[in-house]
């Protein structure tokens, strides 16, 4: 049980760190942010915002997250994550136990390894969120 909470929160705390570009809160314009995960940002950010510094997720891996936002339908985004992606593991948001879900997100975990991409969209917001984390193994 403690597991799933520390799991939950470490993912909540980036759901919220998203949802704060999703509402507006202070954010840099997409083309000054410079994303070091390695993994694709989709090409037409309107927001972005890499973290400072990596952190542990509830496995212990160090992990790198940027985040951002763009106007285009969930729908588009999935697609181009899911072609530029090849190989990756699809989970249906609402079916991952790492997103707490009280918000009732839609949306796709794309997960390379434990490396992984979420594209969501929250019920009365006319963004799409976009999340990239690039871990690395414990040790």
């Amino acid at each position: 049980m403690a597991e799933h909470a520390a799991r939950a929160a470490t993912k909540c705390g980036s759901v919220l760190s998203v949802f704060s570009l999703l509402t507006g809160a202070s954010h840099a314009p997409a083309a000054e942010v410079i994303n070091v995960t390695g993994l694709p940002a989709y090409p037409n950010l309107n927001t972005a915002k890499m973290d400072e510094r990596t952190r542990n997720d509830w496995l212990g891996h160090r992990c790198a997250h940027f985040a951002g936002t763009t106007f285009d339908p969930l729908e588009i985004v999935e697609a181009w994550y899911r072609k530029n992606l090849k190989g990756a593991s699809e989970t249906e948001l609402n079916n991952d136990e790492n997103y707490p879900n009280p918000t009732k997100v839609s949306g796709i975990k794309l997960a390379i390894g434990i490396d992984s991409v979420a594209i969501y969209r929250v019920p009365n917001v006319s963004v799409t969120a976009i999340e990239l984390f690039r871990c690395s193994p414990r040790g």
